[in-house]
């Protein structure tokens, strides 16, 4: 049953649905038409005016098996091959079927469709958050490996630049460079001394 529903199109499931909704309002109806039944077997032995007794004979059983179904189907625990049983015996027919709490089958049908298609749309939602991410992360990955690239390159060209060649082909490093102090800061340093020296202030 399962895999032919599964293997149905769209329009084979909504034929199907449709058919079901018919059977299901006829359901619904009669549900209300006996809802004061206290049990089909009961009422129906009742109605065609069957005693206890044939019904035992009927079934094989005796007469207190008979009442001990009719409180077990009015309870809910009576099994459905017993009940078919009962319904022989009485000379009808078992139908059964389910019918929605609320509204028809073909809204419960659209409310899970309605379910899966919102789950289908966070899944597609969340691998386009995850390849972002990722694209992101590799974008990250390759400016930092680009950066390291730029900083040895420039510590290369760095260290080459301070070395310098002797005549034999030795490579010696060369002393950077200091920047030779302007003539008029030493003048006003010593300038300054001076005055601390004459108000008594002392340097280290």
């Amino acid at each position: 049953m399962s895999v032919r529903a599964e293997s149905m199109t769209k329009g084979e499931a909504g034929d199907r649905v449709r058919e079901l909704d018919e059977a299901v309002l006829a359901l619904k109806v009669t549900r209300r038409g006996v809802a004061g039944v206290d049990g089909w077997v009961r009422a129906v032995r009742r109605a065609v005016g069957l005693p206890v007794e044939e019904l035992a004979r009927r079934l094989g059983v005796r007469e207190r098996e008979v009442f001990r179904m009719e409180d077990s189907e009015r309870a809910g625990t009576l099994g459905l091959a017993k009940l078919k049983g009962a319904a022989e015996a009485l000379g009808c027919e078992l139908v059964y079927g389910l019918t929605p709490k609320e509204g028809t089958l073909a809204g419960m049908a659209a409310v899970l469709e309605a379910g899966r298609e919102q789950k289908r749309a966070e899944a597609r939602a969340l691998r386009l958050k995850e390849a972002k991410e990722k694209r992101r992360e590799a974008a990250a990955k390759s400016w930092r490996a680009k950066q390291r690239e730029r900083k040895a390159e420039e510590w290369r060209m760095y260290w080459e630049a301070r070395q310098v060649a002797r005549p034999g082909g030795a490579m010696i490093q060369a002393p950077k460079k200091v920047c030779e102090t302007p003539w008029w800061r030493e003048h006003m340093r010593r300038e300054l001394k001076k005055r601390l020296r004459e108000a008594g202030i002392r340097l280290r």
